[in-house]
């Protein structure tokens, strides 16, 4: 009984270090000022296309600082001792891959709004609000944040109830084939509802 003891014991201390030190789970990091995304995939042994598609990013040289992104589930080792991590061999992010546009803060990009989700209005949408702006007297800031909240600055996106575009205009403000479309729809909407059509 007493060998059998001894036995059990060691079984249990032994899956217990192997769960200690090794556990699938899903990593986050907080990105912070400088970062890109190629040296935070190099860091978190991951690539670029892994981390933007975890986090349905659409521009990987736009990242804010503060935003939490979403790492491939890996095996995360709880090494005790430096000399047991020099030896150690990981993967490196693929070198091929190299985008070095540093994190931003998350008040502005190039001029541009930023949502506290990291949702911008991208260069399409910043050009869509300042023909906004001259058509409706409405500063441009405005229809960034709109456009922002609406469609990412994603001019093909549409939801189930059937509105589209970088504004999100239902089928009944008209077309939203092209940007230019897209802006006309919005500005029929504006005309009839001012803001309140995007529940302002």
């Amino acid at each position: 009984m007493k060998i059998m003891k001894y036995t059990l014991s060691g079984i249990l201390a032994v899956a217990s270090l192997f769960t200690a030190n090794s556990v699938a789970e899903a990593v986050t990091y907080t990105v912070k000022a400088g970062d890109t995304l190629s040296e935070i995939a190099q860091e978190q042994n991951t690539t670029v296309e892994k981390i933007m598609e975890l986090n349905k990013l659409q521009d990987a040289n736009f990242i804010t600082i503060g935003q939490i992104l979403e790492l491939d589930e890996q095996q995360v080792a709880k090494v005790g001792e430096a000399s047991q991590s020099a030896n150690v061999q990981t993967p490196s992010a693929q070198a091929a891959v190299t985008y070095e546009a540093p994190a931003v803060a998350p008040t502005s990009y190039a001029g541009g709004v930023v949502l506290a989700n990291g949702n911008t209005a991208g260069e399409t949408g910043r050009y869509a609000a300042a023909r906004m702006a001259e058509l409706t007297g409405v500063p441009a800031a405005t229809w960034e944040h709109i456009i922002a909240r609406e469609s990412n600055g994603n001019p093909n996106v549409a939801n189930a109830s059937g509105a589209s575009g970088l504004f999100q205009t239902m089928p009944g403000w008209g077309a939203t084939a092209t940007v230019e479309d897209q802006i006309a729809a919005a500005q029929r909407a504006y005309n009839a509802q001012g803001l309140s059509a995007w529940g302002y």
